[in-house]
């Protein structure tokens, strides 16, 4: 600590001083008790890039239901999803949305240089990549996306949208929507931080009828976000209200659960579409599901797809593991002008941030929540000033 390391790709000094960091270093956290238990202090930082890696300044990075997972280990049910176990040697940091600027490159980079605005999502399941609940993290070059320069996004607006364009991004192209016919979409699960964005890209489509299916608190942003109606869920089930309307093309389900697919089948048109971005078990992640309980949804949600192929609609699973590729950010966030709902931003403090990660955690969050870690709220600035 306070050495200096010689950086011979760029010959640029960087000094070897603690960053802070939400992080763990003695195993994973028991389920339901991230908030209360993840560490939030200083810790070595990302070692100088080697190879075609880039060191990452991070302005402003996200907190999601699956980074909550991540760090109590039940992250797609506690199976094949795990990030690498932490100890005190090798902590583990959380977190894998982010926004920053390049700080270092190593040798072997070829398209990124240093002080690029960048973003992307980090791999940390299976690629075992660092965390971003930090104030540097390191990436490899093809994993990171160079916003373009004069694109009007803040840090904290590009942290918040790399996974939106993972899921809600996918689920939307998988929709086929044009400009010309009619269509009539229901969005199941509206208000979160992915079902908000995916409102703004159907906001676009002057000729798609939307319907949300919400909390009727959210009424009114629903309505700013397109919506023709809004159904409330606690009143009855979604179905029964819509009863007497006509079907749909599509739903979209941001909540998973044979309940959702139950309902889901009783409003769509025949050759309809099904697109959901969880399955047939909610809130899945929350805890390690048994071996058969595991096994039971993965080969239940592969009979739904195959079983779409023989029936009345389609059933399709969105989402791909990371990174994102910027072709798809720029076609999804840069060319659409579309920007994540941010319910809630927070600052760099301890007790802000275990706040924030229990309103995550709560699975209702109303919109993105986002952390700033910028001082004097640098990461609401916009990426070309």
């Amino acid at each position: 600590l306070g050495t200096v390391k010689e950086d011979t790709s760029t010959n640029a000094a960087i000094p070897l001083r603690p960053m802070k960091a939400l992080f763990l270093k003695n195993g994973w956290c028991t389920p339901g008790t991230v908030a209360d238990t993840i560490l939030f202090g200083k810790i070595e930082p990302p070692p100088t890039p080697t190879k075609d890696y880039v060191l990452i300044d991070v302005k402003a990075t996200s907190i999601n239901v699956d980074d909550v997972a991540l760090c109590q280990d039940s992250a797609g049910g506690g199976w094949f999803f795990h990030g690498k176990t932490p100890t005190s040697a090798e902590p583990f940091i959380g977190g894998s949305e982010y926004a920053g600027v390049v700080r270092q490159v190593g040798p072997k980079v070829k398209r990124l240089k240093v002080g690029d605005v960048v973003c992307g999502v980090q791999d940390i399941a299976m690629s075992k990549s660092a965390g971003t609940w930090a104030e540097q993290t390191l990436a490899p070059e093809s994993h990171v996306i160079r916003i373009p320069d004069g694109c009007d996004i803040t840090f904290t607006e590009a942290a918040a949208s790399v996974m939106a364009v993972l899921l809600s991004g996918d689920m939307y192209q998988r929709a086929k929507l044009d400009e010309v016919s009619q269509k009539r979409c229901l969005v199941v699960g509206a208000s979160g931080g992915l079902g908000t964005f995916l409102m703004k890209l159907l906001q676009r489509h002057k000729n798609v009828n939307v319907v949300a299916v919400c909390s009727g608190k959210h009424s009114d942003k629903m309505k700013r976000l397109g919506a023709t109606e809004v159904v409330d869920y606690a009143h009855s089930p979604f179905e029964e209200q819509l009863k007497d309307q006509d079907s749909f093309d599509v739903v979209f389900d941001f909540v998973g659960g044979t309940d959702v697919e139950y309902g889901g089948r009783k409003v769509l048109k025949r050759g309809g579409k099904f697109i959901t971005g969880v399955g047939p078990r909610k809130a899945i992640g929350d805890r390690v599901l048994s071996c058969s309980e595991w096994y039971g949804w993965a080969f239940g949600l592969l009979w739904r797809i195959v079983r779409g192929c023989f029936v009345g609609h389609a059933y399709e699973m969105a989402g791909a593991m990371p990174p994102v590729k910027e072709d798809d950010f720029i076609r999804t966030v840069v060319d659409t002008g579309a920007r994540p709902e941010i319910a809630l931003e927070v600052s760099w403090e301890e007790d802000a941030l275990r706040e924030a990660i229990r309103k995550v955690a709560s699975r209702h969050t109303g919109g993105k929540v986002v952390i700033n870690i910028e001082p004097n709220g640098g990461g609401d600035e916009r990426v070309g000033e």
